[in-house]
């Protein structure tokens, strides 16, 4: 079965929140997280009682095809790496309960490197393991072929606060369609401004590549030290 036979919108979309069953595999526990284009759930695998993160359209982009290309991007990223410091992919599909398209990949239970940061300036020997987790992950989501174009603290958890079990996570805009080298959903920027690398915005060419996270992760591993990102003064070009 094609990519596209398996996650055709069914012409009913309907509401999905806690105790929601997909696709007869898993359900809706808690509702963790939110944004623009869909909602993220605690869920489990039914069966195994597996803990799982599920990510669903939300129901106005259930036919969007540009949020959907995104989800199926995202995936099919996630499909091809196996890291320890890359959140694991399980499944995407089109639920027909709800009719709305969902991700299913592995829990991280742990704070974001955001939430950290607000504690305060975070120890340079943390940083600099830090540091080498996720340039690792970084170097095998590099090898296969995508770059994240949203690293930022809020899209790194650390499981139980350590740094050297840190995950990255939300790979909805990676390798995403670009207009002047901007990352757009809806006709906006989609990045994390005080992330975000100079081509992103445009600039330099406004040609997005590997170095292009490496320089987000410096911004992030800055911001991790200090505890609160640069503050660079001026317009986001300047």
């Amino acid at each position: 079965m094609s990519d596209d036979d398996k996650t055709r919108i069914s012409p009913n979309v309907t509401y999905a929140g806690v105790g929601t069953q997909l696709s007869g595999i898993y359900e809706l526990d808690e509702r963790i997280a939110s944004g623009g284009m869909g909602e993220v759930y605690r869920g489990h695998n039914i069966q195994t009682g597996d803990h799982v993160a599920i990510k669903i359209v939300l129901p106005e982009f259930a036919r969007d095809q540009t949020i959907l290309s995104l989800f199926r991007k995202e995936a099919s990223i996630l499909n091809h790496l196996s890291h320890d410091a890359v959140v694991r992919y399980h499944v995407f599909t089109i639920d027909p309960g709800i009719g709305r398209p969902y991700l299913a990949m592995e829990f991280v239970d742990g704070q974001s490197l955001f939430d950290m940061m607000r504690r305060g300036p975070m120890p340079s020997d943390d940083v600099r393991r830090l540091c080498h987790r996720l340039a690792s992950g970084l170097s095998a989501v590099h090898q296969a072929g995508a770059v994240h174009r949203d690293l930022s603290p809020d899209n790194i958890i650390l499981p139980g606060g350590r740094v050297e079990r840190a995950k990255i996570i939300d790979f909805g805009i990676a390798r995403s369609a670009t207009v002047g080298g901007e990352t757009l959903i809806g006709g906006k920027f989609a990045g994390k401004y005080n992330y975000v690398s100079p081509e992103q915005l445009g600039l330099y060419g406004g040609e997005v590549s590997e170095q292009s996270d490496i320089y987000s992760l410096g911004l992030v591993l800055a911001a991790a030290l200090r505890g609160k990102p640069l503050d660079m003064s001026g317009s986001q070009y300047e």
